[in-house]
């Protein structure tokens, strides 16, 4: 019995050290999902209009998921604007590319610009989601604040995978 003790509380920290390596998983779009994604277990996530947000507990970095039937991309964008000027990010012309993104098509829109702390950047990534879907990912932040969270952002970006 007094070995047992001991067995117990060495299982006890080793799930104690190993707890920040839990995420949080999503299936992108709720019903009949096209990807997932893990976002880190400490990063403060909650439902917004269209998907979900993450941020790190610092909130230097901001991080969304949406998604929308394509022929209401136009308003998913219109939304995307007024958070843009919400948040005080000043709307320049995006650099746009095309790329994979884990195999799946991507349309990137980068926005290099400003927000109310000097220069900011903003990353509005289109995949296609099947059945005339379309799913949004956000990324904002500054270099120095990319930099900060960039092991959890490449760990976030590379767990989008497509469900087939």
């Amino acid at each position: 019995m007094t070995f047992a003790r001991p067995l117990a509380a060495a299982f006890a920290a080793a799930l104690l050290m190993i707890a920040p390596a839990f995420a949080k998983n999503f299936a992108v779009p709720t019903k009949n999902p096209a990807v997932t994604i893990t976002v880190p277990n400490d990063w403060k996530t909650q439902e917004i209009e269209y998907g979900y947000s993450a941020r790190p507990k610092d909130e230097s970095v901001f991080f969304s998921v949406e998604f929308a039937d394509a022929r209401n991309i136009d308003k998913m964008m219109a939304t995307n604007d007024a958070w843009m000027k919400d948040n005080k990010i000043k709307k320049v012309e995006p650099i746009k590319v095309d790329a994979p993104l884990n195999g799946i098509p991507a349309t990137i829109f980068q926005y290099r610009t400003t927000d109310e702390n000097g220069p900011t950047k903003v990353d509005f990534i289109l995949l296609p989601a099947g059945e005339n879907r379309v799913i949004m990912l956000t990324v904002w932040g500054s270099d120095e604040e990319r930099e900060t969270h960039g092991k959890e952002l490449d760990a976030i970006f590379g767990s989008i995978k497509a469900i087939n």
